[in-house]
């Protein structure tokens, strides 16, 4: 079929969307907008839109679903929008309700804040855009199942934002589990839109998309954009503090006068240098533009910040972590600066996306901070830079993005998908839940076997119960499970004290505090006046106090095996970075000096003054991990060498090289063994259900989904033939 030309695209889209395009000054459609109009309303295919930010992916997707219904007219939501996010959400409904003025067609938020007499009217009058998250229909199905085909029966489309937020996690395959339900209950399967601006493996995002449905899936990129970046990287030398003036003061300098979003790895990391650039920049005269946005702020004080970022014209700093990450509008940036090193590559590329929406000129600064090495203990040796400079090389020079490691043995999922169909569906026996279950395609990898071991651990966990008739259903335990609200998030929350001044919410922490004590909180300091450790409420008041703050959890520095290469080739080598300031310069030789005394750059290395044996195989974070454990199976003694917290390599205890190669052809010939007892006592699986599991069930979703056997054995494979 002949593709659309762009004003074929544009005459066959609804008079309000060519108004709405013209209203907006649009000198025209992009390609992948044109392309999206043929694609959804002719073929009727899974569509994933990949594109950088600002660059009109939701409008690509949209534009044409609206025009379908609009045209053809459903007696149900036509359109149904996931987001991973509520703030998300309340973004974007302004933005599409201002698409649908006059059409008659609506726009609805389905979450635990949205207006219940909303929902009650999209439920007499099914209709139109029903935005939502995973959790939110998770709830429907369980306490409204019939909720479900009233409000779905004739759905068109699915539309899911920020598909990259979802792969590779139990939430993610907890929305597959959703759509494939709710398929099941309307009979039908509506067109799936999978929107990313962070998609390392097309090919993958494809699948995860199309998981469950039978309609063929097409990607449509857009490679036209002419963005330009401007990247600096600055290093600060740490001593005693944490966090010097100095490094303050360069944060101050890069934002002062621009409209800047600085990233931080965690939400004490914001609070803390908020908190200290604040001062500076009043200490200067500067006027109070500093905001806080993370996960442990309220939505009010959240959204304060976003309005300012919004309307300001003034110059204006917001400190957050992933709560500004994704699409949220808070206009136009001038800069993005990302304090200490980038989690990940995809991270980093949505936060230098958040700048230069209108330019197209994206500025992103780091600013690290480096801890110089003590007492000569390999551990305390800083690689952040290095790795920071491998991040950078591999997307603006390559484009690379890591990707997404689907899981195929969810088996924490299990135990929460089996509970809430039960929940949806009352009782059931055994064999139409089996059928319930194991035909949801995010468990094709699961067996009946192990599903009716899974069942029997629930049932003596209490969580089910088999009645006189054979039939499965809930005890009254998973009953009272089912019932709260925290059962709809396959995630584990925490926790949490709320931390109230003048009865206004502030925010939450994940601990107590005693009356007198100063904690940073919003960036601001507070005084505890009391806490309630029933209610888990601390009062406050405006403290003058230096204080500290700590949160609960930290982002995971996980290293993929091409970032790792590429780091050996940044220390190897004696290439020179236009983006590194003097200071970064000089940090990057001293360590490139230090990793040729210690050895890093070999594949095995004697530890001076030991009998050690240093293993610095150029792999990714999992297949590290996994070689540790095959070796301490195998009878090897050894660790994990971790420099400041990023994995690098293994410590052989006692071991000479000729030693360890013939242990290491040993364990291959006996074949590559992970012991049960040894690793569930070292590893723990993330989900709510891990003590509910049998052990050979958590065993088996460590091994398939969580470590790299088959990289382990590659490279012992390697490592006994000599190749390396």
């Amino acid at each position: 079929m002949k593709r659309m030309s762009e004003q074929e695209a544009y005459d066959r889209l609804a008079d309000f969307i060519q108004d709405y395009i013209y209203d907006r000054g649009w000198e025209h459609l992009s390609t992948m907008q044109v392309r999206a109009v043929g694609e959804v309303l002719e073929k009727k295919n899974n569509l994933l839109f990949t594109a950088g930010t600002a660059m009109g992916k939701t409008e690509a997707a949209l534009m044409p679903a609206l025009t379908d219904i609009y045209e053809h007219p459903v007696s149900s939501v036509g359109i149904l929008y996931i987001s991973p996010l509520k703030a998300l959400i309340n973004d974007q409904f302004c933005r599409i309700e201002e698409m649908l003025a006059g059409t008659g067609l609506a726009i609805t938020k389905w979450h635990g804040d949205a207006a219940v007499s909303r929902k009650e009217k999209l439920l007499l009058a099914p209709g139109g855009i029903l935005q939502t998250t995973p959790e939110s229909m998770e709830a429907m199905l369980c306490r409204h199942p019939e909720n479900v085909r009233i409000l779905f029966s004739e759905l068109q489309y699915v539309v899911i934002d920020e598909i990259h937020y979802f792969m590779g996690n139990q939430r993610g395959l907890q929305l597959l589990a959703l759509l494939e339900r709710i398929q099941r209950i309307i009979g039908r399967e509506p067109v799936r839109l999978g929107l990313s601006a962070t998609i390392g493996d097309c090919r993958q995002a494809l699948a995860y998309l199309n998981a469950g449905s039978t309609r063929r899936g097409r990607v449509i990129d857009y490679k036209e954009e002419k963005r330009q970046y401007l990247i600096s990287v600055t290093a600060t030398r740490i001593g005693s503090t944490d966090y010097p003036a100095d490094y303050g003061r360069k944060i101050l300098e890069q934002s002062v006068g621009k409209r800047t979003l600085l990233f931080t790895n965690s939400r004490r990391e914001c609070e803390i240098l908020v908190a200290q650039v604040r001062r500076l920049a009043l200490r200067a005269g500067f006027p109070d533009c500093y905001y806080i946005h993370h996960g442990s702020i309220s939505r009010e004080i959240r959204e304060e910040a976003e309005l300012h970022m919004r309307q300001s014209e003034g110059p204006v700093l917001t400190g957050t972590t992933l709560t500004l990450e994704l699409g949220i509008d808070i206009g136009d940036l001038d800069e993005v600066i990302q304090a200490s090193q980038p989690l990940r590559i995809s991270s980093m590329v949505q936060r230098v996306g958040r700048s230069g929406r209108k330019t197209m000129r994206s500025s992103i600064a780091f600013h690290l901070r480096y801890f110089e090495a003590e007492g000569g203990v390999l551990e305390n040796l800083d690689l952040g830079l290095v790795r920071t400079i491998a991040m950078i090389e591999l997307y603006f020079r390559e484009t690379y993005v890591e990707s997404a490691r689907l899981p195929c043995c969810p088996m924490n999922l299990l135990i929460h998908e089996t509970l809430s169909i039960l929940c949806q569906k009352g009782c059931l026996y055994p064999r139409r839940l089996a059928a319930e279950v194991l035909e949801l395609s995010i468990f094709r990898h699961i067996s009946q076997e192990e599903l009716r071991r899974a069942l029997h651990c629930m049932i003596e966990k209490d969580l089910i119960k088999v009645y006189e008739d054979g039939a499965v259903g809930m005890s009254d335990a998973g009953e009272r499970l089912c019932g709260n609200l925290e059962f709809y998030a396959v995630f584990e929350s925490e926790e949490t004290f709320s931390v109230r001044w003048n009865e206004q919410e502030i925010g939450t922490l994940d601990r107590a505090y005693r009356a007198g004590d100063s904690f940073f909180l919003a960036g601001r300091t507070w005084e505890v006046k009391g806490c309630d450790t029933k209610h888990r409420r601390i009062d406050v008041e405006p403290g003058t106090a230096r204080a500290d703050i700590r949160f609960g959890g930290k982002g995971a520095l996980h290293t993929d095996r091409k970032t790792m290469e590429r780091i050996h080739q940044v220390l190897a080598s004696e290439g020179t970075y236009s983006y590194l300031d003097e200071e970064a310069a000089g940090i990057l030789t001293e360590l490139r000096a230090a990793a040729k005394r210690r050895g890093l750059l070999k594949l095995l290395a004697r530890e001076p003054g030991t009998d050690n044996l240093l293993v610095f195989p150029v792999l990714g974070t999992d297949t590290i991990r996994t070689l540790c454990y095959v070796w301490n199976s195998g009878g090897l003694a050894c660790e994990r060498v971790m420099l400041r917290g990023f994995l690098y390599g293994i410590r052989i205890h006692s071991m000479t090289e000729a030693g360890f190669r013939s242990s290491n052809a040993r364990i291959l010939e006996q074949g590559c063994r992970i012991s049960r007892a040894y690793l569930l006592k070292k590893e723990r699986m993330e989900g709510k259900y891990f003590d509910v599991l049998p052990e050979e069930l958590r065993y088996r979703e460590l091994m398939e989904d969580v470590l790299d056997l088959k990289g382990a054995a590659e490279f012992m494979r390697t490592l006994a033939q000599g190749e390396e």
